[in-house]
């Protein structure tokens, strides 16, 4: 009796640990440049990033796309939570100059195998603007193994044009493109502030090939439909901009638009996004 008991509590364990392995907290986030606001402003970074890394740290996601994210903003970040490693370059320079679509990621769980930073125009291996756009745009991509299942995904996070339509449709087909040519049959979540709703067309291009999380997942969406506030100055509804996409090879069980304030200020001018995903 003892035997079976130690085998089924082993069994149990395992399968535990196993569902564990397998689950998986994202988070999109555009944290808003942290040199936009004047140093007197009250949503500057020296008084938003503390709200920042306080949400973060409640909603303890594995993996993190931060748009926006100046160099100094994510050296902040990752000080003040401490359980994460991270990659990225600035979008002027390919080193620390501009904004960097930077990639977070718990180095206690996550071994990092591969990284590259692209831009979004038509020749993405070098630096500078693409099609219609007022600025230079990147994507970055992990490829990533859990230390303890062994399981690779990919993650590529990326930040659209804000103006050029043009580049915003081409954007949305390089994505596509770069998600099939992803080697291997892995699990893939692209996160980024895309810089359209659901309305325009180049939604439809990634939706033809990967599956908006918060359309699939298994239980209902929660938090709204708006991801971009202006620190509170545009609450419009169904102004989802930013987004979480997968493939078949993740299960969305839960996605959440985070409105979380603190004593009525924002932590940036967007609501970040979360799901929780089971890898298949």
């Amino acid at each position: 009796m003892i035997r079976l008991l130690l085998v089924a509590f082993l069994f149990f364990s395992l399968s535990t640990a196993q569902a564990q392995a397998k689950r998986l907290d994202v988070m999109s986030f555009n944290i808003r440049c942290g040199s936009c606001e004047k140093p007197d402003d009250v949503n500057h970074w020296d008084r938003r990033k503390y709200l920042v890394a306080d949400l973060i740290r409640k909603q303890q996601p594995d993996l993190i796309g931060l748009q926006e994210a100046e160099f100094f903003q994510v050296r902040d970040l990752v000080a003040m939570l401490g359980d994460y490693e991270w990659i990225g370059v600035g979008r002027d320079d390919g080193k620390e100059q501009g904004e960097a679509n930077a990639v977070l990621f718990r180095k206690a769980r996550f071994k990092l195998l591969t990284q590259e930073t692209l831009w979004l125009s038509a020749t993405p291996g070098q630096i500078g603007k693409g099609w219609d756009a007022a600025l230079n745009r990147t994507a970055s991509i992990v490829r990533l193994r859990d230390r303890d299942s062994a399981q690779e995904l990919f993650l590529l996070n990326t930040h659209f044009d804000h103006l050029g339509q043009q580049a915003r449709m081409e954007s949305s087909k390089l994505v596509v493109g770069l998600v099939k040519s992803m080697t291997g049959k892995l699990p893939v979540i692209v996160t980024g502030d895309f810089n359209y709703t659901r309305q325009f067309a180049g939604y439809g291009i990634v939706a033809e090939l990967l599956r908006d999380a918060e359309q699939v997942a298994a239980s209902p969406a929660q938090g709204g439909t708006i991801s971009f506030n202006d620190f509170g100055k545009s609450i419009e509804p169904d102004k989802k901009i930013d987004f979480i996409f997968v493939n078949d090879d993740v299960e969305v069980v839960s996605h959440r638009i985070i409105t979380d304030r603190y004593q009525g200020r924002y932590p940036s001018d967007h609501y970040p996004l979360q799901a929780e995903l089971r890898l298949r």
